[in-house]
């Protein structure tokens, strides 16, 4: 069985083990980046560190290399299976619709949702387009913006410029950063010099120290 194909298999089970994991499922991409498309259970939020935690515990350290993107929905085709030719879209509907809910200021927008009968308006998709070239690394022309009403015809077009899905970054766990308390206690320890060089400022010169 070829490698990346077993990884994936393996992260997909372990993931199904997780109670927020409602499907996963498993593609590698033309240009061989496997990437792991995640929907979670109604009420969870997609915790990527959560996940991965999760899954070094379940004894896949491998999937590390795998992105792990969320998806709204999953793509089906016409017999009910996942349609795996429209997950990469869909990878990226899961990144357009946090811009759109807080450009809207509406958490209920959908992939349906039409920009204009949202309420937009052409300020407005000149900042969305912004969002997504920095996001996705594509330019959008802004008469095509205004060609897509939905959300998901957006994310198409994204597709077909190239755009891939991206997966969020990890943020540092909890226990993993400095308290305050720690932080003082480690400035507690240094010279009144070291303590001023790590605060950005300048220790007593040669100068000071001879007048001291």
């Amino acid at each position: 069985m070829d490698r990346t194909k077993h990884v994936l298999d393996t992260c997909v089970v372990g993931l199904h083990r997780h109670p927020a994991v409602r499907e996963a499922i498993g593609i590698t991409h033309s240009d061989g980046e496997p990437v792991v498309y995640v929907l979670v259970e109604d009420g969870h939020a997609f915790d990527v560190a959560e996940l991965r935690r999760h899954l070094k515990q379940e004894a896949h350290p491998v999937s590390d290399g795998i992105a792990l993107v969320p998806v709204p929905e999953l793509p089906r085709a016409e017999d009910g299976s996942v349609d795996h030719a429209e997950l990469p879209a869909f990878g990226i509907l899961g990144g357009l619709l946090p811009l759109w809910r807080e450009a809207f200021e509406d958490d209920g927008i959908g992939a349906d949702d039409d920009f204009f009968a949202l309420g937009g308006y052409s300020m407005l998709a000149v900042r969305l387009v912004g969002k997504i070239a920095d996001r996705y690394d594509v330019d959008l022309p802004l008469a095509d913006f205004f060609d897509l009403p939905t959300v998901l015809d957006v994310a198409y077009r994204l597709t077909e410029l190239g755009a891939r899905p991206s997966a969020p970054e990890v943020s540092p766990h909890p226990e993993d950063e400095l308290s305050l308390e720690d932080l003082l206690a480690d400035i507690d320890r240094l010279s009144e010099e070291q303590a001023l060089t790590l605060l950005g400022l300048e220790g007593p010169s040669a100068d000071d120290a001879a007048h001291g």
